[in-house]
């Protein structure tokens, strides 16, 4: 099979294909929701962020599939300032001419169409969107049954995967006594399904009418898994990439997840992140689990695991059998070479008036800027503006190199007020 999740840094070459792929795994993108239709259009328009980061993630010799959008302007401008800056910045990207743009209605049914010629294709998830790509009817069960919350459920305890108090049901016996008495038993109880990443199928609830009210759009049998809500005074939620391939399993990296107005923003990486032994060995019998169904290639998988680490315990919430959106800056820091150094990266909005402005607020502070209190590392853009606020934004991907507090003073003298107000409640305890 030539089409998976590789993870980067193949030998061979690499067409990288990526568009909002977790909507399709579990549901038909004819028959969505109102507001699965509204996360997935969402999900597709910040996956272009992906498709911008991509260039440094490739060889030089490797290519990329991108939206048309990326080609007009001020999209088309601002792509090449990101493109020069990986160069500047000694990424080695992608060259200009692997670049290739398809429309970003039908993207995977246009990219098979008209596909450059690779050894592999890396793709975000196996799932039902790209099956014009990967083709393959095993590979997309395997990628249902390892990244469904549901299974996982189930198996955890088989397989001795730690998980805090979990509950399997559907919407329709959410009135039984066991979902009852398990929302009494822990007061507040994270409610999961199928969907999309990002925190967009999670909610947390505190009665059963709640959960109801948050699944109103959805049919009776619809699976759900009520967890215990951890309290993170004593927890802290991570999450780390496994490589998973034939003969080994790797931790390529391990995040400290931040959050704002309750979805998933960014990460902290660098040295203060770190693993013992004991969450180590946790982690990589995860990785051995998912390598049993069957979610494994020669070349090397990527497989995220959410997690959550208090000083007695570590357990395990999720497993992302695809690439993460931390994989991106955790593999910026790598080529960077920066070590131990502590980054944060996260995605933002910057109204479109201020797009100039923001792109001369990277310029003036473009890694590495020895000797300066911190350094901007632009990580990607989407070229679809959306309303927030009544203005105009488009979302950007960005990551600091040193002090967050000077970042946050220089970004408030270079953009406007309504310009990156992610960064404004972003902190980080180490």
């Amino acid at each position: 099979m030539t089409t998976h999740s590789f993870f980067p840094n193949q030998s061979r070459s690499v067409l990288f294909a990526m568009a909002g792929d977790d909507c399709s795994l579990y549901f038909d993108l004819d028959a969505l929701t109102p507001k699965q239709q509204a996360d997935h259009l969402s999900n597709v328009e910040l996956t272009a962020m992906l498709q911008v980061a991509h260039l440094y993630i490739g060889k030089p010799t490797d290519h990329v599939a991108m939206f048309d959008e990326f080609q007009c302007s001020p999209w088309r401008e601002l792509l090449a300032f990101y493109h020069d800056a990986f160069h500047r910045m000694g990424t080695h990207p992608i060259v200009a001419q692997n670049m290739h743009y398809y429309p970003s209605s039908d993207f995977y049914a246009n990219v098979a169409d008209n596909k450059p010629n690779t050894d592999l294709t890396t793709i975000y998830l196996v799932s039902g969107s790209n099956a014009p790509l990967h083709a393959n009817e095993q590979a997309l069960e395997i990628s249902r049954e390892i990244n469904s919350k549901m299974v996982l459920a189930r198996n955890a305890q088989e397989f001795g995967i730690p998980t805090p108090q979990t509950l399997v049901c559907t919407k329709a016996s959410l009135g039984s006594q066991a979902a009852s008495s398990f929302v009494r038993e822990h007061g507040e109880v994270m409610l999961k399904i199928m969907g999309l990443a990002g925190a967009r199928n999670v909610t947390s609830i505190r009665s059963i009418d709640e959960a109801l009210a948050y699944l109103d759009e959805y049919e009776p049998e619809m699976e759900v898994v009520l967890q215990r809500k951890l309290d993170t005074q004593a927890f802290t939620e991570m999450t780390v990439d496994l490589i998973i391939s034939d003969d080994d399993i790797r931790i390529a990296n391990v995040r400290k997840i931040l959050f704002a107005d309750g979805l998933w923003v960014g990460n902290l990486i660098g040295g203060s992140v770190e693993l013992t032994e004991a969450q180590r060995a946790v982690l990589i019998n995860v990785g051995e689990y998912a390598r049993s169904m069957g979610y494994v290639r020669p070349e090397g998988l990527n497989c995220g695991i959410d997690y959550f680490v208090s000083a007695q315990e570590t357990l395990v919430t999720e497993i992302n059998a695809r690439w993460t959106g931390g994989l991106f800056p955790a593999e910026m820091s790598k080529r960077l070479g920066l070590g131990d150094t502590d980054v944060v990266a996260f995605f933002d909005t910057v109204t479109t008036a201020s797009v100039d402005r923001y792109r001369d607020f990277l310029q003036a502070h473009l890694y590495p800027q020895p000797g300066s209190d911190f350094a901007n590392v632009p990580i990607g853009f989407s070229p679809f503006p959306l309303q927030m606020n009544g203005e105009d934004v488009v979302f950007v991907w960005h990551m600091v190199v040193g002090d967050l507090d000077a970042f946050k003073s220089a970004k408030r003298a270079a953009l406007g007020a309504n310009d990156m107000p992610t960064a404004e409640v972003l902190s980080v305890v180490v």
